[in-house]
């Protein structure tokens, strides 16, 4: 892959930032009250590179999401073990009809993946110009995101493009949760970034 830019840069950080910002908004329905987003990094690399972040999370539990359409791939959001647990913690008391549902924290934690990754790949989708939608999310427990598991995803999706992204969402009471998302994309996605690039510039 050739050398990225910063131009290139600024404009996936420009379509990332409001996806995240729609995200927020979203969260703070599901959660009935103001959510902010403070931090917010972006990198761009190669898939392989980022892939090896997951094994480096202690216990780390995994949303997966196909992007599906004019151009392919595919998001991680990555949960720590504290937040794992936290995310569904506080969303319990407003998603009162799950309270009996043993499964619970995982469908929380997908609710989250629909929303966060539906807000970027929708912004994506528009900015770019692209049908891209996402798939159904599908959970990676942590007794199943070994180096097996790894290995396996990076052997299909070698030598792809990959953007990291990650932001502390802020809740009220000083709550905060760290999440990241690994987006490996395929080159028509870089393609089509490179022409914004340039239309950006202009």
């Amino acid at each position: 892959m050739e050398k990225i830019s910063k131009e290139l840069k600024s404009v996936a950080q420009e379509i990332f930032l409001k996806g995240y910002e729609k995200a927020s908004q979203s969260f703070s329905s599901l959660s009935g009250a103001p959510v902010s987003i403070k931090n917010f990094e972006l990198f761009l690399g190669e898939g392989p590179d980022f892939l090896q972040k997951i094994i480096k999370t202690k216990n780390p539990s995994i949303l997966t999401t196909d992007i599906i359409g004019e151009a392919k791939g595919r998001s991680y959001l990555v949960f720590s073990e504290a937040d794992a647990q936290a995310v569904p913690d506080m969303l319990i008391q407003k998603m009162k009809s799950l309270q009996s549902n043993p499964d619970y924290a995982e469908i929380i934690l997908k609710e989250v993946d629909n929303m966060v990754s539906a807000a970027v790949i929708t912004e994506l989708s528009n900015q770019l110009d692209l049908k891209i939608y996402g798939d159904v999310p599908k959970m990676i427990f942590p007794k199943e995101a070994d180096r097996a598991w790894l290995q396996n995803e990076i052997e299909h999706h070698e030598d792809m493009f990959a953007i990291l992204s990650s932001a502390n969402f802020s809740f009220e009471g000083n709550m905060k949760i760290n999440p990241y998302f690994i987006w490996i994309l395929d080159k028509q996605f870089y393609s089509v970034l490179n022409q914004k690039k340039l239309n950006y510039a202009n």
